[in-house]
């Protein structure tokens, strides 16, 4: 396998899409076309006019497979709540990889998993499989804002196949006012889709959660909660609740894309440990209800939560990104790397001095070419188990056999 990337913040979408491609191909000095393209871009960009660009430039036989991206990272560039667009370019060298989707995820993010996942088992995908599942995060068909969950949709494919596979993936959106956005499966542009990409021919993805917070308070109890809006904590309206132990210091309207819960699997006060940790990011405040609608719909009543701190200092991500590279072996010869990247992390939103973006790029030092998504949800493994993480970036480093 090899692969290859390119990145455009020109906001002539053709363009960008013809520029982008141009750089992937230029980098990769093969005469043969590329047979598949991961491509991301934000909502600037026209979907349709944006793969016909591409596929002017690497041919009509490359499957198209992304979506909407906050932003996007490479090697060498960044950027985000712009015009970023960027793709990698595959040529698969007899690895296989393997499309699945499923449509109506706004009808039913439960519903579409079973049939996601019946595709996946009839694949013969089994626990050690390496998949890759992107989905279509945001639902405005109804005139208001409503996200499309990942811990449904990981129940569905869950309760279909009996187990879920070793999983990494990403709910797409393509820009902080959660917009509307389209989806590239194949050669078709569609949108509401669940899908799944399966890797054979020996490719495997090792991956590692960037947490980057801790703990900052003794626990909270969700006393009363409706799908993702958390109603009453400890008794109290929400966010009365919140303004007060916050001391009005961080007003309810600045707690989307800053307040985070931590819910963790272990005993209460035991040393920290960020791996059994999942974050729990602030999408919006409900004024008329008194609630704080989250990400995901799991903090339910009864659901035990510290608020948690960011760190302000980074370097916790290189050992981990280095880590992942002294996994693969020296039989192994790492690819590509796909990092998956909470749209709350970057730096103008998520309270930090440094872009964790600059930090990706340094720890890799070009060892392999690189493609960065700014997301709404990351998907990777507490506990060896996929579950939907905010506030997280997930490092996937793609190998092959030496």
């Amino acid at each position: 396998m090899h692969v290859e990337v390119g990145f455009s913040d020109n906001p002539d979408t053709t363009a960008a899409g013809i520029d982008a491609a141009r750089e992937a191909i230029s980098k990769a000095r093969r005469v043969d076309a590329c047979e598949l393209v991961m491509l991301f871009a934000t909502v600037s960009h026209n979907a349709s006019v944006l793969s016909d660009a591409v596929r002017s430039v690497v041919g009509n036989g490359a499957r198209i497979v992304g979506g909407g991206a906050v932003g996007v990272i490479t090697n060498d560039r960044y950027g985000y709540a712009g015009d970023q667009m960027g793709l990698a370019c595959f040529w698969l060298d007899g690895a296989d990889v393997d499309i699945f989707s499923e449509g109506n995820l706004h009808e039913g993010e439960l519903d579409t998993g079973r049939r996601l996942g019946r595709k996946l088992l009839d694949a013969e995908i089994d626990e050690d499989s390496q998949v890759m599942l992107f989905y279509d995060a945001i639902d405005r068909t109804r005139g208001d804002i409503r996200l499309l969950m990942a811990t449904h949709l990981l129940a569905g494919m869950e309760s279909e196949m009996g187990f879920l596979p070793k999983l990494n993936g990403a709910g797409m959106m393509g820009d902080y006012g959660c917009s509307a956005v389209k989806q590239w499966i194949g050669s078709d542009i569609t949108d509401h889709h669940a899908m799944a990409m399966t890797f054979g021919g020996d490719v495997r993805i090792d991956s590692a959660i960037m947490h980057g917070c801790r703990p900052a308070t003794r626990y909270y109890t969700v006393t009363k909660a409706m799908g993702p809006v958390i109603l009453e904590i400890n008794g109290r309206p929400a966010l009365q609740f919140m303004d007060e132990l916050l001391g009005g210091s961080i007003p309810p309207e600045s707690y989307p894309f800053f307040l985070l819960f931590g819910v963790h699997s272990g005993e209460k006060w035991i040393a920290y440990d960020e791996n059994i940790y999942a974050s729990r990011l602030c999408l919006a405040i409900d004024r008329e209800r008194d609630g704080i609608v989250m990400f995901e719909p799991d903090m339910a009543e009864g659901t035990e939560f510290q608020i948690m701190y960011r760190s302000l200092d980074l370097g916790y991500m290189k050992p981990k990104i280095d880590g992942i590279f002294e996994r693969v072996g020296e039989s192994r010869r790492p690819v590509f790397a796909l990092y998956i990247d909470c749209a709350g992390r970057a730096a103008g939103y998520g309270g930090v001095d440094l872009e964790d973006a600059v930090v990706l790029q340094d720890t890799v030092a070009g060892r392999v070419p690189v493609l960065g998504i700014y997301t709404g949800v990351e998907i990777s493994g507490i506990e060896g188990r996929p579950r939907g993480l905010d506030w997280t970036g997930v490092f996937c480093l793609f190998s092959v056999p030496e």
